[in-house]
């Protein structure tokens, strides 16, 4: 029950507070993310956002990083949670368990941009464009699960839980793929442009292995 509860209590924050979620994991890794993105192997870094200073960083760019910096950080709460769980299936745990080291690259590249670009984020949350609606801390972007359905997952076990985390990770990457198809439709900055092509590509491939979970689920 102890473990549960730090469990409930560790996703209400993440959902309440995700700006202080954010700063959290930039503060964690800013000073090692050269040395952890050198030492990591089997993926491309995104080109440095500092190499074209002279092209302008956009409201939409900041959108961008903030927005995906959440989601991600979401995802890897969620794969954690499930990874606590006893008697998963191999392929849903390995999903998991793989998530958490694919999205140290982006997230490290992410990071950098969300301190080297505050200049561009804006004063007030927009109403309009690719954030519109998200909130103040983009708690209210597509996809994201409302309270009762994470507390659901946390309660689940084994095979009640697998497909939990399958249909949370859908949704959140239906809403994820719908504002990254919105930045690219703009003018964004080339960095975030690469970044953006990744992340719709990451999320075709992330879609067959969710579906395969689904697939198997009761």
């Amino acid at each position: 029950m102890r473990r549960r509860a730090v469990v409930i209590v560790a996703l209400a924050l993440a959902v309440a507070t995700a700006a202080a979620g954010i700063a959290l994991v930039i503060a964690a890794t800013t000073a090692g993310t050269g040395a952890s993105r050198g030492a990591s192997s089997g993926t491309s870094a995104a080109p440095s956002a500092t190499a074209s200073p002279s092209i302008p960083v956009t409201a939409d760019d900041y959108c961008y990083v903030e927005a995906m910096i959440y989601y991600r950080v979401r995802e890897q709460e969620l794969a954690q949670t499930l990874l606590r769980k006893e008697g998963l299936d191999a392929g849903a745990s390995g999903f998991a368990t793989g998530i958490a080291a694919r999205d140290e690259d982006e997230l490290a590249d992410l990071r950098e941009w969300y301190v080297s670009w505050v200049d561009a984020r804006p004063v007030e949350p927009p109403a309009d464009g690719p954030c519109g609606g998200h909130g103040a801390d983009h708690a209210q972007m597509p996809g994201m699960p409302a309270w009762t359905t994470l507390q659901g997952f946390v309660d689940a076990e084994h095979p009640d839980a697998e497909r939990r985390f399958a249909e949370i990770l859908r949704a959140q990457n239906a809403g994820m793929v719908a504002l990254v198809t919105l930045i690219l439709d703009g003018d964004p900055h080339p960095s975030v442009a690469d970044s953006a092509q990744r992340v719709l590509d990451q999320a075709a491939s992330d879609a067959a292995i969710i579906d395969g979970i689904l697939a198997q689920a009761p």
